[in-house]
């Protein structure tokens, strides 16, 4: 695959809102190779996986009520190619001149009239890098828009560093943000995409998304992506990873 670079254009937009979108990201061959790679995998392997790394809309654990999944760098195409884009120049100059590392990559299947909403949140919640160096590609497999539930962020919301989360009870994504007023004074953009294009976020800006009603599907293969240096808090984790314990057992 050949990574796609960024325009000056671009990463002022970056900067300035915490997410750009980049067109036509990925080319249609290799998307559907990336498609086809991720949908037979789960077809195999999805019940082997514990809830919190997978979600089902529903209790019954079959493979179109997918919801979301979170080790897709399990396959070992995928974090090849995750991989491959932690070297590109586009992460290099999106993460301030650092090199990138892998953290994960998932895929969030949001099915057509079943799909759930993911609350507004912050990724660095559940990640915990120090520094909030860091980043999300988002790929989209299907249109994605309003109506399908696509992604929504808070336009400069990531410079108002990490704001406090409670609880959500969401599956695949567990926390919100708890009532802000900086949030809203912020504007609110949902930008739509065509299969190929790609959101690019970052760590620290507020984002969600609406349940989807429509009877089109919203699949996006995500790559989390933080700069090579920078240290994890791990006290912060271990108590984000027992709120999530609990949230499951609670389900």
């Amino acid at each position: 695959m050949k990574i796609k670079k960024i325009d000056n254009k671009e990463l002022n937009f970056y900067k300035k809102k915490g997410w750009v979108k980049i067109k036509n990201f990925i080319n249609r061959n290799e998307l559907l190779s990336i498609k086809k790679s991720t949908y037979s995998f789960l077809r195999k392997n999805h019940k082997k996986y514990a809830l919190g790394d997978i979600n089902y809309v529903n209790d019954k654990k079959l493979f179109k009520e997918i919801n979301s999944f979170h080790k897709l760098d399990d396959n070992k195409k995928i974090k090849s190619l995750g991989k491959k884009i932690c070297k590109s120049i586009l992460i290099k100059k999106l993460l301030n001149n650092s090199l990138g590392e892998l953290r994960a990559s998932e895929f969030f299947a949001k099915p057509a009239k079943i799909g759930l909403y993911a609350p507004i949140h912050q990724d660095n919640y559940y990640w915990n890098v120090k520094n909030n160096n860091a980043l999300t590609i988002w790929i989209a497999l299907n249109q994605s828009g309003k109506k399908n539930g696509g992604v929504f962020y808070f336009d400069g919301s990531h410079k108002l560093g990490l704001l406090n989360h409670k609880s959500s009870f969401a599956k695949g994504s567990s926390q919100t943000i708890k009532n802000s007023p900086k949030l809203n004074k912020l504007k609110k953009s949902l930008p739509n995409l065509k299969v190929g294009d790609a959101l690019i976020h970052h760590v620290l800006v507020a984002h969600g998304s609406r349940n989807n009603k429509s009877s089109l599907p919203r699949a996006g293969v995500t790559f989390q992506i933080k700069d090579k240096k920078s240290k994890y808090d791990l006290k912060k984790i271990m108590l984000y990873r027992k709120k999530l314990r609990y949230q499951i057992s609670k389900r």
